[in-house]
């Protein structure tokens, strides 16, 4: 492991154990990530810029305004993590496990293959669906069409409140 500072991690982590650690705050910059296990950590406010974290495990994970950038997550491990105000821009998320995760006023920047056989449960998929329905994008028009208006207002209320 290489730290640049001590609010900084770089280099080779693969299988590194951070479970229920504090790590609110720190930035992962080109670290390979492979199967390490962040599961239960805090992650509040931290960073992942350039980085594999394939397989990584973040069950239960508290990663509240976490922000991503150019992350491989494929595999990785969400379910029942706080996802609230995290950032994922230009991140793969295929074969991730969002079950039970929290995904309120998520932000992702998506590419062509990001959800390819990612793992929902029926609460997460409909939250899940309704923000993607909610981007400002040609994908939103179609999503509305297909929910149909009276689903949409539905699904407006019951998130709203």
């Amino acid at each position: 492991m290489k730290a640049a500072n001590e609010n900084e991690c770089q280099g080779d982590l693969r299988g590194a154990d951070f479970s229920g650690r504090d790590l609110s705050g720190v930035i992962f910059s080109q670290a390979d990530l492979y199967e390490a296990s962040f599961r239960g950590a805090r992650l509040e406010g931290a960073q992942f810029v350039n980085c594999t974290a394939e397989r990584a495990n973040f069950e239960q994970a508290r990663c509240r305004a976490m922000q991503a950038q150019n992350t491989n997550f494929y595999g990785a491990k969400f379910a029942q993590a706080n996802l609230t105000d995290t950032v994922l821009r230009y991140c793969v998320l295929a074969g991730a496990d969002l079950q039970g995760a929290i995904l309120d006023r998520i932000t992702i920047t998506l590419d062509c293959n990001s959800f390819e056989r990612v793992v929902l449960d029926r609460e997460t998929a409909t939250r899940l669906a309704f923000l993607i329905a909610q981007a400002a994008s040609p994908l939103r028009q179609r999503m509305r069409a297909a929910l149909g208006e009276r689903e949409c207002e539905r699904l407006e209320s019951f998130f709203a409140g």
